[in-house]
């Protein structure tokens, strides 16, 4: 590696002594020459990398200022000099005194990488601007005035001027007026939009009129500000006017192409036209569009066409075009053709056979719209029925939602492709009675009916009254199926088709609450029941955070009035609500997320309780809570049971569930296995409300239970009817039988108890003994 040669201008020999005893020699990159100052006449600087004033001379400094550009000053910091004082005078660097090998190191090795960024930074230059004019294109820098700072030979060659005329001037002076401000639009859009642009130009110049493609991109500098714009034009003049190019393009083309002149003659075209028309180019003298499409296409296409010349504008459109192998669907593109003086001077014109292509969109939109098990609309077809039917005549309609009643159950008998049959053929039956109505399937069991019209309550009642019928069981097919039907009429300029379905839902699902298989028609109360429920919904979603709600708590006796049981139940402390049954409350509960919840609440609340209370007994006090059918169902349940245990620690002997026949039709047989799971462990299981269902008498032996609890309705019944005194000393007989006690719900007087009492029931509970009450009650009772 070559050293670098320094010399160093001293004014005595002790200098260089002292800089010879630092360890110059160490630095091995550079090779050190010592001379007299007063001897500079006698240096051949040009042989040397760097030159160092030991001792400053201001008029040897001047002279090899004027020389080199390589000088180093050594400054005396006690003497008070300033090296910004030297640096300004003309030197590169300074070295500080006393010296320091390591500082003369930095200088000489920051001085030497400076000089290379230099001496690269030129050598760059140098290749740019040979880069710049040996390219083939005009090539050019602007400044943000755009004026141009560089040009390259090819750009003066074109506009005939050397550049220090067209430095610092504008396109409109470089070009002599036929161009400028056309350039200076598209430099400032260049420069606000800060990315690059293409277009083409026609530039006229010495080489005559001609047409480039042009790229410009904006100039920025190291901290991204804007200096200017850059750009590169290459001639494609020859390019634009070479036809034969443009004939061997257009014969490849996979679709028909033709160009038209001015006046609609056929002038170009591919042999694909001709395919896809079936028209004999030689049977005219001159062709022409309607000559392929047909005459009665000849208005449409000149209004097309001169839409096409005079804006300048693309179209597209599709037609049907009549050929010998019949009819098919085209797609034509037309657009203007502009020579390069920016005049129209025909029209290009494409034909596509989409014909293929649109059946297939027309069956994927029949799709789209029909369901494909019945072949009826869907519910994005009644959508599309009532939106683009409908609405546009601002129609009266009666519309009829309806849901088939146990058709899970159905399902889960017969299997999926039995109840598949029945829908089919329900969806075909009702096509046929409701022949001048819309028919469509719009979820897995629920069919809307709309037709245009307002029918009075009567038609309306005997269509929905067929529909029923149908259903009966008359029919094997359709045995052991009803359904439940909403009835809505209102006008389509007033209610959207959402508004329609949420109506429908709020008559259906009365109508499934009064006992299925019949119809409701909408009334505006079902809204105000909906408001309610919404609103009771809202307010309950922040009832646990106010500690609005509580357990009260109802005993349970023997006959004798030895206090065995409690059970828990749910008590709102709201006057807003105070009026509305705790079970209408629950069932809005079922029907939300809240059940989750609030059931947890309840279910967590009790167990506490039945640990407090339990917690010096010998004899156990059972505190039960109910159990609905959404919190069974779910398959958490059982562990969500558990860990509440978990958490509370209460003894599962002390606690018990209540669940009603409802519940276990849901799914008999895995919930069978979820109560037994949790009587295994000590919980006490009781059948709430024995009597009221399908079949209670068969759950006795299926299900693990310890208790069955009599409907309070048969307990008042007992008063007046030998036939209930019948059935409830039956139920007990029957649960005893089985080894299950018998709770009976709902005593009020002295005659049920007595009554009770001579049936042998186990245990009582109703407000003859006690009604149900606080918890911090209910303790002081126990202590008595």
């Amino acid at each position: 590696m070559e050293k670098s040669k320094v010399l160093i201008l001293h004014e005595s020999a002790s200098a260089r002594t002292s800089l010879e005893q630092l360890g110059l020699y160490l630095l091995q990159e550079y090779d050190f020459e010592f001379l007299n100052i007063l001897d500079y006449l006698k240096v051949n600087f040009k042989i040397y990398d760097f030159i160092v004033f030991d001792s400053y001379n201001e008029y040897v400094f001047e002279y090899f200022k004027e020389k080199v550009d390589r000088i180093i000053v050594s400054v005396n910091i006690l003497k008070e000099e300033r090296p910004s004082d030297y640096i300004k005078r003309g030197a590169d660097n300074f070295l500080l005194k006393p010296y320091s090998l390591k500082e003369i190191r930095l200088v000489f090795d920051q001085l030497k990488e400076k000089l290379l960024v230099k001496e690269e930074a030129e050598e760059s230059k140098l290749k740019f601007y040979t880069l710049l004019d040996n390219i083939p294109y005009m090539a050019w820098f602007k400044n943000k005035e755009s004026e141009y700072m560089l040009v390259n030979n090819e750009f003066r060659e074109h506009c005939g001027k050397d550049f220090e005329t067209i430095k610092g001037r504008d396109d409109y002076f470089v070009w002599d007026g036929m161009i400028g401000e056309n350039c200076r639009q598209y430099d400032l859009r260049v420069m606000t939009e800060r990315k690059r642009l293409i277009f083409d130009e026609i530039i006229p110049g010495k080489k005559g009129y001609k047409q480039f493609n042009i790229y410009k991109v904006p100039v920025v500098d190291r901290k991204n500000n804007i200096l200017g714009t850059m750009g590169i034009a290459k001639d494609i003049t020859d390019l634009k006017n070479k036809d034969v190019k443009f004939d061997i393009l257009l014969e490849n083309m996979p679709f028909a192409v033709f160009t038209k002149n001015r006046t609609g003659d056929i002038i170009q075209s591919n042999s694909m036209l001709y395919k896809l028309t079936s028209v004999n180019k030689s049977s005219y003298l001159l062709l022409k569009e309607e000559h392929l499409l047909g005459d009665e296409y000849k208005k449409s296409i000149e209004i097309e066409d001169n839409d096409v010349i005079h804006n300048k504008t693309d179209i597209a459109l599709v037609r049907t075009l009549k050929t010998k192998n019949g009819e098919k669907i085209v797609e034509v593109f037309k657009s203007p053709i502009i020579d390069i003086s920016g005049e129209v001077i025909g029209i290009i014109c494409t034909m596509r056979d989409v014909t293929e292509i649109k059946n297939q969109e027309a069956k994927i939109k029949e799709m789209a719209y029909t369901d494909s098990l019945t072949g009826l609309a869907n519910r994005r077809g009644l959508y599309n029925y009532v939106e683009s039917y409908l609405i546009r005549k601002y129609a009266d309609v009666t519309i009829m939602f309806m849901d088939l009643d146990n058709f899970k159950s159905l399902n889960d008998s017969f299997g999926h492709q039995h109840g598949d049959r029945i829908l089919i053929e329900f969806g075909e039956d009702l096509q046929t009675i409701c022949k001048d109505g819309f028919v469509s399937r719009i979820g897995g069991d629920e069919f809307v009916i709309v037709w245009e019209g307002r029918m009075n309550k009567e038609i309306a009642t005997e269509m929905a009254e067929k529909i029923l019928n149908l259903l009966s069981g008359k029919k094997r097919k359709f045995n052991k199926i009803s359904a439940s039907i909403g009835i809505v009429t209102g006008n389509t300029d007033e209610e959207t088709i959402d508004n329609f379905l949420t109506k429908g839902d709020l008559a259906l699902y009365k109508a499934k609450d009064q006992g299925k298989n019949q119809y409701v028609f909408y009334n505006q109360d079902l809204d105000k029941k909906r408001c309610l429920n919404e609103e009771i919904e809202q307010d309950l979603r922040n009832a646990l955070d106010r500690n609005e709600l509580e357990l009260y708590y109802q005993p349970q006796y023997t006959c004798d009035k030895e206090l065995m049981g409690l059970e828990a139940l749910l008590r709102w402390n709201s006057d807003k609500y105070k009026k509305i049954p705790i079970v209408d409350i629950i069932n809005i509960m079922e029907k939300s997320t809240l059940i989750d919840e609030i059931g947890r609440f309840i279910i967590k609340s009790a167990f506490l309780f039945a640990k407090k209370i339990n917690s010096d007994r010998d004899k156990k006090i059972i505190v039960s809570v109910n159990i609905s059918a959404v919190q069974i169902m779910k398959h958490s349940f059982v562990r969500t049971i558990k860990k509440i245990i978990s958490e509370t620690d209460v003894n599962p002997n002390c606690i018990g569930i209540e669940i009603t026949e409802t519940v276990l039709l849901q799914n008999i047989e895995e919930n069978i296995l979820k109560i037994k799971e949790l009587k295994d462990i000590g919980i006490k299981i009781s059948l709430d409300d024995f009597g009221t269902g399908y079949s209670s008498f068969n759950y006795l032996v299926k299900i693990p239970l310890s208790n069955i609890k009599i409907d309070k309705s048969f307990i008042w019944g007992m008063k007046d009817s030998e036939e209930y005194r019948t059935l409830v000393k039956l139920c007990i007989d029957t649960a005893h039988a089985l080894n299950l006690k018998v709770i009976a719900e709902g005593v009020e007087a002295v005659e049920d108890l007595e009554l009770l009492k001579f049936m042998k029931a186990d245990y009582i509970q109703g407000y003859f003994f006690c009604k149900p009450l606080p918890k911090d009650i209910i303790e002081k009772i126990m202590v008595r």
